[in-house]
């Protein structure tokens, strides 16, 4: 009987030394796969590391060993452990994209992903898929798990949130950390250590708010959403075609959809509209997803599209063309954004000597019927 209890007891200490040591690890891993502790910098010591977590150093100890081994850190003697993140020849072939799409929603960044799966498979990389769902704690968990996979470089669709700039931030910081290189997808990085690749949003926007005007609308709204910079500079040009055609914009033709599903964009917003006492003639959507659901809302309401209101969009989604009536709105280069985005990556990868750069695609006006191409309104 004595003996099957010191049997039993060596084996929960064992099992529990385990546990010890798997905590130790798993907190050491998170602190490099999440860029707190970053490429080439030093780790705590090992004893502030036994203190902070109540662990033995030989538990600790162990669980550095591991992560030597498994190609995350690096011993020097005297100096103490460092990060050092090493990649085997096939994971610096290996690429990812971080989106943030909605479920089920067949949007600008499903051509994104084409064009980069293309110039990916081009070039003679692997590309991976991962998606924060406009997450914050998801996308940094996403940064880290591409981190965990030891890839070489991330393409970063920008997080739309309350603090867009603040949270991307966080996410290139943590793939940064890990010795990655990032580009910045469809938005125009403030930072310029940060190579990006974005659409002429501002100049683009100009031209469809000008078309408009042209053909005659002058009561024109403007449906927006969060403020990434790519949302900013659609809004700038808007606001610059009405003021230099001294055209009004009364606060409320300017509203946010912000904080809904995409399938619903646009909808109550349409509502609002045809509430108003002088509701407006023409309507500017941030994007294609938000004017289709506002024509289909016109139509439940009786509102004709466009004799009654016009309605465009921006994107120029396949859908856009098909749908009734057809949809006026903007060529975004979705698929050469993408392509182009790996095309820097696989140069910063590359060529020691490449630099960050900032390049912005030029759009295209794509009319339609739905904004009342034929129209020509009395002054």
């Amino acid at each position: 009987m004595k003996r099957k209890r010191m049997l039993l007891q060596t084996k929960f200490k064992s099992r529990d030394e385990a546990t010890r040591y798997q905590i130790a690890k798993n907190l050491i891993k998170r602190k490099v796969l999440s860029g707190e502790v970053g490429h080439n910098q030093q780790l705590q010591p090992e004893m502030d590391i036994c203190r902070d977590t109540n662990l033995s150093r030989t538990t600790v100890r162990k669980a550095i060993a591991d992560l030597v081994e498994e190609g995350l850190l690096v011993r020097y003697r005297g100096r103490g452990t460092f990060v050092n993140i090493r990649r085997t020849p096939s994971q610096k072939k290996l690429l990812a994209l971080l989106v943030c799409q909605h479920t089920n929603v067949n949007g600008a960044y499903d051509l994104l992903i084409r064009g980069a799966q293309e110039s990916a498979g081009r070039l003679g990389y692997q590309l991976l898929l991962a998606n924060s769902y406009n997450e914050i704690d998801t996308g940094m968990e996403q940064a880290m798990r591409l981190n965990e996979l030891r890839v070489a470089g991330t393409l970063v669709v920008p997080l739309q949130s309350a603090s867009p700039d603040q949270t991307t931030a966080s996410v290139i910081r943590t793939l940064r950390q890990a010795d990655q290189q990032v580009v910045l997808v469809d938005d125009l990085s403030s930072d310029p250590a940060i190579s990006s690749v974005s659409s002429q949003n501002r100049e683009a926007m100009y031209e469809l708010t000008k078309h408009l005007i042209d053909i005659g609308h002058r009561r024109i709204a403007f449906l927006t959403s969060v403020q990434t910079e790519a949302v900013v500079e659609r809004e700038e040009g808007f606001r610059q075609a009405m003021q230099d055609h001294n055209l009004p914009l009364p606060p409320e033709y300017f509203l946010e959809v912000a904080g809904r599903s995409p399938s619903r964009q646009g909808i109550q917003e349409i509502d609002v509209f045809m509430a108003m006492r002088e509701p407006p003639e023409a309507i500017i959507c941030l994007h294609d997803l938000i004017a289709l659901n506002a024509m289909a809302r016109c139509r439940e309401r009786g509102w004709r599209v466009p004799e009654d209101v016009a309605i465009v969009g921006f994107d120029d989604l396949p859908q856009s063309a098909t749908s009734s009536p057809r949809l006026t709105s903007v060529h975004q280069p979705l698929t050469e954004t993408g392509a182009r985005a790996v095309e820097i990556l696989v140069q910063l990868l590359t060529d020691e000597d490449a630099q960050p750069r900032q390049e912005r695609l030029p759009c295209q006006l794509a009319v339609r019927e739905s904004c009342g191409r034929g129209l020509v309104r009395p002054s």
